[in-house]
């Protein structure tokens, strides 16, 4: 199965006219990775150990890198508090951070730099629209998204 990047399936559902159908976009690319990705952008307990500003990081211009953030996604764990890296030296932490946008697809690394450490929705898409498309997203806990 060829799958789209997750920036590019946000991006894809951002772009319906409708909630609704925005809300089919989302079901119909539905994976762990996505739903966890959208639960660290729109929850707002959950608090980041990395600072909220735009990291200092080099964009990466390798090809087929459209589905690694698919691979990579558990790592989120190590950049939110309660994610069982909160005694991971600061530096570390931050220099891991880099590491892992400089490793993505460039439009994966912007929605992790941009929206989803500080928290900052995606235009267009709410989380009364998340929540439609992912019922019980917000309550599920967050080893059910991946990050165990």
């Amino acid at each position: 199965m060829i799958r789209d990047a997750v920036c590019d399936v946000i991006d894809g559902a951002r772009k319906q006219k409708s909630v609704k159908d925005k809300v089919a976009f989302l079901q119909k690319h539905a994976s762990v990775p996505l739903k966890g990705v959208l639960r660290l952008i729109y929850d707002e307990d959950i608090e980041f150990m990395v600072p909220d500003s735009k990291p200092p990081y080099k964009e990466n211009n390798l090809i087929d890198l459209d589905t690694m953030l698919y691979r990579e996604a558990r790592r989120l764990r190590i950049f939110f508090k309660g994610g069982g890296y909160d005694n991971l030296n600061q530096m570390r932490r931050e220099t891991l951070f880099i590491q892992l946008l400089e490793d993505l697809y460039p439009g994966d690394a912007k929605l992790l730099a941009e929206n989803m450490i500080s928290h900052t929705p995606v235009k267009g898409i709410t989380r009364k629209t998340v929540e439609a498309a992912f019922p019980g997203l917000f309550e599920a806990a967050l080893p059910d998204l991946g990050f165990k």
